[in-house]
């Protein structure tokens, strides 16, 4: 079954909001009726697109990785080793978080 486009902009939001709550309280902190009351989404559909808290995280940090070492790659023609690239992309990141 595809997923209909609706339902990949309800999920885009759901996603946007976890992190600003996640930055915002921490992870542990952040709770399903707070993630569910931002974005009013039922259970139900908030299941049917995440499947759960530890399914939000776990799709946020492999979207983080998969961008952070596609600019590695990219950046690798430099002469740096990738490490060093992808070192220098977390800590840009990081500091951009702040």
């Amino acid at each position: 079954m595809a997923i209909r486009s609706d339902s990949l902009q309800t999920k885009k939001r759901i996603l946007q909001t976890c992190v600003r709550l996640f930055l915002e309280n921490g992870y542990h902190q952040t709770t399903m009726t707070q993630i569910l009351k931002e974005e009013q989404v039922s259970s139900s559909s908030f299941q049917n697109l995440c499947r759960s808290k530890d399914g939000v995280l776990l799709e946020l940090v492999e979207f983080m990785f998969e961008n952070q070492f596609d600019i590695a790659r990219n950046v690798a023609g430099s002469g740096l080793p990738p490490v060093y690239v992808y070192a220098a992309e977390t800590a840009r990141a990081a500091a951009a978080a702040l």
